[in-house]
């Protein structure tokens, strides 16, 4: 069976070395590149070939971090991130991207091993097996609330060829969506191309890609970071070919392009012009109630034909993770626990990687349960979209009401009983249920 290969990118020749030697130590074979530059043209000539990837944050031509947000939402190798400087900030957004372990230099090489022997393990023993279903097909597990509106803007979007744009968080399923859109919407049976926009992004490179979707769909990536003579462009060429029927635009941004627009980052014209449909993806926190089925649905994509479950303690931990990689660092975390635990039929805290909490955060104890904490979000987004001045004491009479009228169905709609049990006074009680409009 051929080795796994790994892409160092390090651009300090001892280090990279160094790295090198573990990775063959670890049974993988290597390609090295001291730039993002060089990076980027080994990606797209061998992409298929590499199994994971070693990122320096210190690149000299760019922020490593920056390199690998600009490969887009398709890029999906496990990535081990080593950098000079371990402010929490880069830790925050390697985690937003999905990296899977975060070094810090001087690398703790005991450390480094056990984590690369993971990665190497776990891609040896996908070698030569069918392609399996991508990351971002987690996206549609589940039932929440939170997904009822986008299973229903993905069906609209579908039956229409107007421009849609699908938005959310990095690692939500974005790019998986604007695909799906493509694959069974009206133009199907015709020619995509997705283009990864950049501020790099020239004239030229969008006019191909227009040229190539010529009757298809065009699959505009991060739409936001287009420079403002890219932006338009587009909008010049929208203008000229929107009698034609062209193609169709679906763009998918993990900006919020309200502000983008507000901030003079973003044309207005192009904006409405891409904004007539939209699907919003809900980032993970916001659809906890989902997190066994999306577990149940990775374990059974890696690890085909065994039954694996999670003990109680280690789906704690997960269900206390705020998620931030969302869908992707979801998929890492398993396929880590996966590869640690060998052939364990429980995942256990032990299994999990070691940035996730240990034990509830401050303030965590006694937490209302994930699942209606997600609710409670849901709701709440909704209600700051209708709300421009949203009060604290509106918030809690509506809350307060809602809670009485649930508590009071439980006493067969008896306002006295119930205030006698809860020990509660039965006229604030009835108050309190007319909400906030009555109390004014």
């Amino acid at each position: 069976m051929k080795s796994p290969r790994i892409l160092i990118v390090e651009d300090e020749h001892a280090l990279a070395r160094a790295l090198a030697a573990t990775v063959e130590h670890a049974g993988a074979s290597c390609d090295i590149a001291a730039s993002a530059a060089r990076a980027h043209q080994l990606l797209a000539a061998n992409r298929q070939s590499y199994a994971a990837m070693i990122l320096d944050i210190g690149l000299p031509d760019q922020n490593g971090l920056c390199f690998l947000a600009s490969l887009g939402e398709e890029f999906d190798l496990p990535t081990i991130v080593i950098t000079a400087h371990g402010e929490i900030q880069n830790n925050i957004t390697a985690r937003k991207l999905g990296v899977l372990e975060f070094f810090q230099k001087p690398v703790d090489f005991d450390a480094f091993s056990r984590s690369l022997r993971a990665v190497v393990q776990s891609a040896g023993s996908t070698a030569g097996a069918s392609t399996p279903p991508r990351v971002e097909t987690g996206a549609y597990i589940g039932a929440a609330r939170s997904m009822r509106q986008v299973f229903q803007q993905i069906a609209h979007a579908c039956a229409s060829d107007e421009p849609v744009l699908v938005r959310g968080e990095t690692g939500t399923g974005k790019s998986h969506t604007a695909r799906l859109i493509q694959t069974y919407g009206l133009r199907s049976h015709e020619q995509a191309v997705t283009l990864v926009a950049g501020p790099s992004t020239s004239i030229a490179e969008l006019d191909a890609s227009l040229v190539a979707a010529t009757g298809g769909a065009l699959i505009l990536e991060d739409i936001g970071q287009f420079s403002d003579t890219v932006q338009a462009e587009l909008i010049r060429q929208i203008e000229l070919r929107s009698r034609d029927g062209f193609l169709r635009l679906i763009a998918t941004s993990s900006d919020d392009l309200y502000q983008a627009v507000r901030a003079g980052r973003l044309r207005s014209e192009l904006f409405y012009r891409l904004q007539i449909l939209e699907v919003p993806l809900p980032p993970l926190r916001h659809r906890m109630d989902d997190l066994p089925a999306l577990l149940a649905y990775f374990l059974g994509q890696l690890r085909p034909g065994r039954h694996i479950r999670v003990s109680e303690p280690a789906l704690e931990r997960l269900f206390a993770h705020n998620w931030p990689g969302n869908l992707r660092e979801l998929h890492n975390v398993v396929a880590f626990a996966l590869t640690v635990s060998t052939e364990a039929t429980v995942i256990d805290p032990p299994h999990l990687p070691s940035y996730l909490p240990r034990q509830p955060q401050s303030g965590q104890a006694g937490r209302l349960p994930a699942p209606l904490l997600s609710e409670l979000n849901a709701w709440l987004d909704q209600y700051f979209e209708a709300t421009p001045q949203p009060a604290y004491r509106d918030l809690e009479l509506r809350l307060e009401a809602a809670l009485i009228e649930q508590l009071l169905e439980r006493y067969e709609g008896k306002l006295a009983p119930m205030a006698s049990a809860l020990q509660a006074n039965r006229s604030t009680l009835r108050r309190k249920l007319r909400g906030p409009e009555e109390q004014e």
